[in-house]
């Protein structure tokens, strides 16, 4: 039986230490990332000379936590804009997150109306990391001053205080 017993604990070491440890894979979700990243896309130029590029700075405090600078250029037909946001993104699982920030926006080529037009709201929302290339949020916009600008460009549409539903899908 001591025979039996100490050749049973030899194979257990043998076999335990043996074995390959795997790491478990590393999620490419935005969850999943903590440090520094940092990108961009443009769309090409319309038939009407719209331009459209945007940018993002994230920053991951941890797995749970992140920040992000975001900033989005356009061109309308009747207006150039820039609209900024510094947001808090907090993940509640590996895919869903609350975030929360503040955004402004300015009418960077004036056409003779007075002073330039600007806006700043709280931006607040939740989103969901279908997987890598796809998001999906929904957002409340609450503006904090009076506008004298419009949206998308307009000058005669009041931008009122919105909720949208919106996704990003990298290709």
């Amino acid at each position: 039986m001591k025979v039996f017993m100490s050749s049973f604990l030899f194979l257990f070491v043998i076999v335990s230490k043996g074995q390959v440890k795997e790491n478990p894979p590393v999620s490419n979700l935005p969850s999943s990332l903590i440090g520094l990243s940092i990108t961009g896309h443009a769309y090409p130029d319309s038939a009407l000379g719209d331009v459209h590029k945007s940018f993002m700075v994230r920053y991951g405090v941890s797995k749970s936590l992140q920040l992000e600078l975001q900033g989005f250029y356009d061109t309308y037909i009747l207006s150039e804009r820039f609209r900024s946001s510094v947001l808090a993104k907090v993940y509640l699982n590996e895919r869903l997150y609350l975030f929360g920030g503040i955004e402004a926006e300015i009418a960077t080529e004036n056409a003779g109306v007075g002073q330039t037009p600007y806006r700043i709201g709280f931006v607040t929302g939740l989103g969901y990391d279908v997987d890598p290339n796809l998001m999906i949020e929904l957002k409340a916009n609450i503006q904090m001053n009076n506008p004298s600008m419009g949206a998308f460009g307009e000058k005669h549409v009041v931008m009122p205080a919105a909720l949208t539903l919106g996704s990003k899908w990298k290709f």
